[in-house]
């Protein structure tokens, strides 16, 4: 049972890897929304939105805009670097806030 899960996780972790990449930001950020049953319902990457630094769209804040429609409790957000390598990340604050007031738990891909 112990390999089932562990290959469903990594199934899980190669899909948001392959996700970040399709990102045309500076940074390939990926985010993939779970409803209560745990099936992936939406996934989404990072969007410019200004011409300035910092001004793009968050993947986990594009997953949250459907969060009610799609039914999303449960956020897994992951970096991937310009080798494909993961990075570390977490979600800034602002999203952080929306997401407790949401009651969506967001979880990062651990990197190894």
């Amino acid at each position: 049972m112990r390999t089932m899960c562990n290959s469903i996780y990594q199934h899980l972790i190669d899909r948001a890897q392959r996700k970040a990449s399709q990102s045309i930001c500076k940074f390939y950020v990926a985010a993939l929304g779970f409803n209560r049953a745990g099936v992936c319902v939406v996934t989404r990457t990072n969007r410019p939105r200004f011409s300035r630094q910092g001004g793009g769209l968050h993947a986990e804040q594009l997953v949250m805009q459907q969060a009610k429609q799609k039914g999303v409790v449960r956020i897994l957000i992951c970096r991937v670097g310009r080798g494909g390598k993961l990075r570390p990340i977490e979600p800034c604050e602002s999203c952080a806030k929306i997401a407790e007031k949401l009651g969506i738990e967001i979880t990062s891909v651990p990197v190894i």
